[in-house]
């Protein structure tokens, strides 16, 4: 027989399974069961045991453990389990630990110890398993104990006191666009037409837009490498700012290729690696020491995250290791039309751990099992850093000779100042796995801190 005192039902999870926890959480609150989670402090009702010990050994009822290929290889969920099913022994309770199967595991991808006891199933339907437990908490008669539970879910999300009247600087991923080239140059080809494959391999080799096979748009002059393979004539220059249209085209639409296509020439000429694939650059392994790149945060303080890194990927065979590779792209911000700020996105570039460029379902999971636990600050760190890397010593990215031909863009995101903001410390405690960088106490944490 349980003790009266335990009236909580304890959720195990791994951070990358806080959606579904968080979720849950939520919904078994408003049934009225007390909730014992790290981060749901308030649905454990007026008598929280906060020693996570105390918790499992005294209070808890049943223990739902959240079973997915994260929590497969994390000690502190399966530490959790293992207390939980001694804790069940004890007391002459078989189903002490109710497992809930995220993701769908086959018995084969789960811990050995494990495999012999029965699931629900989450994989399909979070709602059907929600009423599967709901069902089994009503089975073995699981004390409701929150009167106001509804209200205490709803207020868990909209916390009024999470909001402080308080400023805060909100960092975008936008830099402004300082100077752009004053003309538009217009070049013939004089060697003739040139075929497809030699225009494509043309704007490899030059920041220009070929608007016709014999005619060539760029900022600065063609490269000596481009100038050997093909013959071009010089034919006058447009101030863009002027003209409604350069042959024939928005002149506004050609700066904005333009700008794109000197970026492109910029990593390449930086030593980033092009995909033709996907048509995206990429950070090739050894390209800076121990694939590290350096980063001023917000606060000031320095630190690095992995540009290049390894991981594994659990699979039937037993696992599959892989490299991520970061890839910068851009987009032009216009405003009333004019080219203003440069948009930073940061995506990743997947391969097997011999360089081969991952193929079809493969890209998908790999990359939700690589970024599940990037937020918004991890996001926001690689975006300064890929920024900075780019930059000369007056954080500035200039692609173009000195003077008024040059394109020049700031290096420091726009950041703007709001009235209030969120109290981090009320959500629950940080997960110093991913957001070391963010107290600025360790430098050189994470991928951040990634496994060697």
């Amino acid at each position: 027989m349980i003790e009266n005192k335990r009236d909580h039902i304890f959720l195990s999870y791994a951070t990358e399974d806080w959606s579904l926890c968080e979720w849950l959480g939520r919904r078994l609150a408003a049934e009225g069961y007390a909730i014992w989670c790290d981060r749901l402090k308030m649905l454990g009702g007026e008598n929280w045991p906060n020693d996570i010990e105390i918790a499992i050994a005294e209070r808890t009822f049943r223990m739902l453990a959240l079973m997915s290929r994260a929590s497969m290889h994390k000690p502190n969920p399966q530490g959790e389990w293992q207390k939980a099913r001694a804790v069940g022994a004890k007391l002459g309770v078989e189903d002490f630990l109710i497992p809930l199967n995220v993701e769908g595991l086959r018995s084969d991808e789960i811990i050995w110890n494990f495999q012999t006891i029965n699931y629900i199933n989450f994989s399909h339907s979070w709602a059907n398993g929600l009423t599967a437990v709901l069902k089994k908490l009503r089975s073995v008669s699981a004390p409701r104990v929150l009167n106001e539970g509804r209200q205490l879910a709803i207020e868990s999300t909209f916390m009024k006191t999470a909001i402080r009247e308080e400023s805060e600087i909100l960092v975008s991923n936008c830099f402004e666009i300082i100077q752009i080239p004053r003309y538009l140059r217009i070049y013939s080809i004089t060697s003739g037409p040139l075929s497809i494959d030699e225009r494509r391999a043309l704007r490899r080799g030059w920041a220009c837009s070929d608007v016709t096979p014999v005619t060539v748009l760029a900022f600065h002059d063609p490269p000596a490498g481009v100038s050997a393979n093909h013959c071009f004539q010089y034919v006058k220059q447009v101030a863009w700012r002027d003209a409604i249209k350069v042959d024939g085209i928005d002149s506004r639409d050609l700066v904005v290729r333009l700008i794109r296509r000197c970026l492109y020439r910029l990593m390449e000429e930086f030593g980033l690696k092009y995909s033709e694939a996907s048509g995206n650059f990429f950070l090739p392994p050894g390209f800076l020491q121990n694939d590290r790149v350096p980063v001023i945060l917000p606060n000031g303080r320095q630190s690095w995250f992995r540009g290049v890194g390894k991981r594994k990927y659990s699979t039937a065979k037993g696992g599959e290791d892989y490299r991520y590779h970061l890839s910068p792209s851009f987009d032009i911000v216009r405003e009333h039309d004019e080219p203003t700020a440069l948009f930073l996105r940061n995506r990743v570039h997947l391969t097997d751990i011999h360089g081969k460029e991952l193929e079809g379902r493969k890209v998908p999971s790999r990359r939700k099992h690589l970024c599940r636990g990037w937020f918004n600050r991890e996001w926001c760190v690689r975006t300064l850093g890929i920024a900075q890397m780019l930059a000369d010593d007056d954080m500035h990215i200039r692609f173009g000779p000195d003077g008024e031909q040059q394109l020049i863009i700031g290096a420091e995101p726009v950041a703007m100042e709001v009235s209030h903001r969120i109290c981090d410390e009320l959500v629950g405690e940080i997960d110093e796995t991913y957001t070391a960088w963010h107290s600025g106490e360790e430098a050189g944490t994470d991928d951040f801190n990634e496994e060697e």
